[in-house]
């Protein structure tokens, strides 16, 4: 991945070797550069080359560096700086929190959004100045559907039980926030978000999945149960229901293609550990259950693929 810092070329400060300020302009209509914001250009190939989450982080970026004062941002931007998750793409704005008193205008790419801020929520990251990501769940969850906002809030909980990454925010924090911030906007929806938000989501398909779960009106599973056998540990299940004997398991792909979460195993060796696994479970006299993101995203298709694993749906 290029540094994005050093890639962005600004017509403020334009070298000598770049010639004069006109060039930008030229240079983007011949196609070499890339406009990214007022003011900001990008080399068009290396851009064209970057995912979504990497264009938005330049965008965000761009639009910090040619601001007279550093702006706060927030909502969506703060999301992906913290690297929080996103369901759907990430916006073409750069959102801002500008403080109660100022009003929020928005033009030219950035939203300013007319909020309360106290100096807790505001957190240094390198030399940008960024709401911290318990404030940034809170915004989110005030502006977002569901699906959003719980994935963030998941995400930022998730407790790492190989102790390798610590939790990004408590839900103490969370609560903390939420009082200091009212009265405000969506204070019951947040409160929502923050009490159905979980530490015990490994991933952003069971935080979509247990999001649709309460839409379709699912029995409330228990996550993250481990299993026994006569031969010791088979491990944790995503999802179980043990007054009707059956386990969900959300199966995403990085499970098979993450090369960090195969831990140097082949696909293939991947897959067959599965299906050992699987069959130590039903052996258990536990069905099994498994759906993939064209399922959990859709509450109608995983309300009829749990009722058919036998859940009862209202």
């Amino acid at each position: 991945m290029p540094d994005l810092d050093t890639e962005l070329r600004y017509v403020s400060d334009v070298r000598e070797s770049f010639g004069s300020r006109q060039d930008f302009a030229r240079a983007a209509k011949s196609g070499s550069l890339q406009r990214v914001s007022r003011g900001a250009y990008f080399p068009a190939e290396t851009w064209h080359a970057l995912d979504d989450l990497h264009r938005y982080l330049t965008v965000i970026r761009a639009v910090a560096s040619t601001r007279r004062f550093r702006p706060v941002l927030s909502h969506w931007s703060a999301a992906a700086i913290h690297g929080l998750p996103i369901i759907g793409e990430w916006p073409s704005t750069v959102h801002t929190i500008v403080g109660k008193t100022a009003g929020g205008r928005s033009r030219n790419g950035v939203v300013k959004h007319s909020l309360r801020l106290d100096d807790a929520d505001v957190v240094e990251f390198g030399d940008l100045l960024v709401t911290s990501v318990a404030r940034t769940v809170l915004d989110i969850a005030a502006l977002a559907s569901p699906l959003v906002s719980v994935t963030m809030a998941d995400r930022a909980l998730h407790v790492d039980r190989r102790g390798l990454r610590e939790p990004m925010a408590t839900k103490a924090e969370l609560l903390d926030v939420w009082e200091r911030s009212l009265p405000f906007r969506a204070h019951t929806r947040t409160a929502e978000v923050i009490a159905f938000s979980t530490e015990r989501a490994d991933s952003p398909l069971e935080s979509v999945s247990r999001v649709n779960m309460r839409v379709i009106g699912c029995p409330p599973p228990t996550l993250q149960s481990r299993f026994y056998d006569h031969r010791g540990f088979i491990g944790e299940t995503d999802f179980n229901w043990p007054s009707f004997k059956l386990i969900g398991e959300a199966d995403g792909d990085i499970k098979y293609l993450d090369a960090n979460y195969r831990n140097g195993r082949s696909v293939e060796e991947v897959m067959r550990a599965e299906r050992i696994r699987e069959n130590r479970l039903r052996a258990l006299k536990w069905d099994v259950s498994r759906w993939e993101w064209s399922t959990a995203i859709r509450p109608a298709a995983l309300r009829a693929h749990l009722q058919n694993a036998g859940l009862p749906i209202r």
